[in-house]
């Protein structure tokens, strides 16, 4: 592995890292004028993650056995070679990141015309 694919792989955790950490932390939503952002950032982000996925594929049709990897375990007769499934599936993960982005814009257009609080308002003891 060169220095580039160190620095893939390390942006690639840090990103996990950190959607792990968002899964957590909008369980609640305690600044309810945050959601307009929040849908924005990951409309985004969401587009980015297409591009990659886009790009693994293209990555994946055009490596070569013997430059980029040396052989396969085999997978029985008739199987298709892993490199082509891989880029088929990350072709689908494409499409259907593309699916999620304009889902994910759909919303944050919605969410756009919601008057929303900066905090959340406490209903009157009775």
């Amino acid at each position: 592995m060169n220095d580039h694919d160190s620095e893939l792989i390390s942006w690639a955790n840090e990103l996990a890292d950190v959607a792990r950490s968002l899964a957590h932390a909008t369980r609640a939503i305690d600044r309810p004028s945050d959601s307009y952002l929040l849908l924005g950032c990951l409309t985004v982000t969401q587009r980015s993650l297409g591009q990659v996925y886009d790009q693994l594929a293209n990555w994946h049709s055009t490596v070569i056995d013997g430059l980029e990897y040396n052989g396969e375990d085999g997978c029985g007769a008739g199987c298709a070679p892993g490199v082509a499934r891989a880029e088929l599936g990350l072709r689908d993960a494409a499409q259907f990141a593309g699916i999620v982005e304009d889902a994910l814009m759909q919303a944050h257009n919605a969410n756009s015309v919601v008057r929303w609080f900066d905090s959340i308002k406490k209903f009157p003891q009775l």
